[in-house]
Formats: C-alpha cells, sequence, structure tokens
C-alpha cells in the first residue's frame, strides 16, 4: 500500500538524483540487495538475493556465504549469515549523521562464471529532522490515490515542522501503533521531497494514514501513534519512487522489468540506505 497523503503535485515531484540505471536483460541473473544503517542502535542487517526476470513471480534464490562488512571510515562492522541470504552485524552500533558509511559484498559468484565477485556502495547519513508536533483527525469518507485501496473511515496523522530552506530536502514517513509497526514495508513508506514547500513551515500535511477497515490499522482509545520521520536522500528518494511505481505486490527480488535505480557498483538491483530516524509520538483519545 501506498501512502499518498501530500496534496497531489508533490506527488508528481520528478526524480533529479544522480542515478545508477540497471537494465535487466531476459534471462539475466543479477544479485539483489536490501541493506540499511539507520541511527537506530542494534544490529543492522543485509540480505542477499538473486534477481532474474526468470524468477518473476517466482521466490527469490538466497545468496549464501558472502563476506560483509560496513565501514564509517574509523570503524569496521562485520557482518554474519544468520539464515540463507540473511546477513546481520556482529555487534550493535547506531549510525551518526554526517558519516559515511561504505557497504561490501564479497565472496559472490552470481553468473556462476567461477569469477568472484565483489559489490561497493556508500552512502552519508544525514542530519535527523526536528518534528514539531503530529496530530491525528478523522475522515469519515477517504479516498486514496491508490487505485487498490477502499475508499472509507481513515484516521490521518497530520504533520507540523518546520522545512530547512538551505538544504534540498527528502523525507520518508511511516507509522507504528503501540509500538509496532504499520507500515513496515518500503512500498508502504511515503516518500515526497520539499521542492514546493522549501523553508516553509509545514502546517497539518497528512503524511500517514490507517484504514479502519484493515484489522492492523484500527485505532482504539489510548492507542499510542508514532511517526517516523526519515532523513533520506534524493538517490533513495529515487529508488523507493520507482520501486513503487511498479506492480503492486511484486518484490524487487522477484525480477523487476525495466530499469530502476540502484546505488550498488557491478550492476546489483537494490539499495544501501542510510538514514536517520526521528520518532514522534501522540496518544490516541476518542472519549
Amino acid at each position: 500500500m501506498k501512502y499518498t497523503y501530500i496534496i497531489a503535485v508533490i506527488l508528481l515531484i520528478t526524480a533529479c538524483a544522480e542515478e545508477m540505471d540497471v537494465d535487466l536483460d531476459s534471462g539475466e541473473t543479477r544479485l539483489s540487495v536490501e541493506a540499511s544503517v539507520t541511527s537506530d542502535l542494534k544490529k543492522h542487517v543485509v540480505k542477499l538475493k538473486e534477481s532474474s526476470d526468470v524468477f518473476y513471480s517466482k521466490e527469490a534464490i538466497p545468496v549464501n556465504n558472502a563476506i560483509i562488512t560496513v565501514s564509517d571510515g574509523s570503524n569496521t562492522f562485520q557482518y554474519t549469515e544468520k539464515e540463507p541470504g540473511y546477513y546481520e552485524s556482529n555487534v550493535e552500533f547506531a549510525g551518526q549523521a554526517g558519516k559515511t558509511y561504505s557497504l561490501s559484498i564479497a565472496n559472490v559468484d552470481i553468473n556462476k562464471d567461477g569469477t568472484i565477485e565483489e559489490y561497493l556502495a556508500s552512502s552519508t547519513m544525514k542530519q535527523a529532522y526536528t518534528v514539531d508536533s503530529i496530530k491525528l483527525h478523522f475522515d469519515p469518507d477517504y479516498e486514496t490515490f491508490s487505485d487498490d485501496e477502499d475508499v472509507g473511515e481513515f484516521w490521518l496523522l497530520s504533520l507540523y515542522m518546520k522545512d530547512n530552506i538551505e538544504t534540498e530536502d527528502c523525507y520518508g514517513f511511516a507509522s507504528q501503533i503501540n509500538d509496532v509497526m504499520v507500515h513496515d514495508t518500503i512500498t508502504e513508506v511515503l516518500v515526497i521531497k520539499d521542492i514546493f514547500f522549501n523553508g516553509e513551515q509545514i502546517k497539518g500535511a497528512d503524511v500517514s494514514g490507517f484504514n479502519q477497515s484493515r484489522s492492523d490499522e484500527i485505532l482504539t482509545n489510548l492507542d499510542k501513534v508514532t511517526l517516523e520521520t526519515y532523513a533520506i536522500n534524493e538517490a533513495y528518494y529515487d529508488f523507493v519512487d520507482q520501486l513503487q511505481e511498479m506492480d503492486e505486490g511484486q518484490s524487487m527480488f522477484s525480477g523487476p522489468p525495466g530499469n530502476i535505480t540502484s546505488n550498488i557498483s557491478n550492476g546489483a538491483i537494490g539499495f544501501f540506505a542510510v538514514y536517520s530516524i526521528t520518532r514522534t509520538s501522540i496518544i490516541h483519545k476518542t472519549e
């Protein structure tokens, strides 16, 4: 589900980041990468699978025995494969704003030609955004811009904050109910740019919503609602925006058609995302 609550003109913003486009030829196998470092203190994760249009609509094949490290220039963090294709940092660490993080994926032979490949990516963490407040308001007959969304009762989450006029900013938004992520996939994250409100005070822009016909989104009295605001860069904005334009219900690991932005070398599919997170919570009161 792709939430599209900001005014429609913002949703028509075109991507302007420098792109590394990958063209999947018929039957060509690529490495698919899902990797991130955030400002949360935790063990960070890298997921590796094979991607090719021959696997379209089929479960992708995990990539095993890779050697994965992430470096911030001073420290190098080793990763261990915990289950097929799922790698976790050996220690907890929190990304810091201003630092550049470099990902290395080695000991991989995706095309099975006997030559070991290495995949590299890097990204700099932006400073976390300052959110003034959030508010909930009810719409009994809300209609989303997504064709597969039902028209009906929604609680919409509004954002109040000041955008920085000195920087070109990209935002990501996702929400929790009682500390459980509701928008927990990349296709549910709302991404926007500040082109049409650069330097302005954002006063009540709807950036998330809870469909009351969905069991995991129903709000009741005294529920805690948390908005996660992501300080993302333009390249990651482009990646998410393009991924959400793909046929809904398909994973990038199922062999996406056409071109999609990537910041990973050697023709890989996917993205190494590095971003800060701001969490803002309120208590939902219906009585």
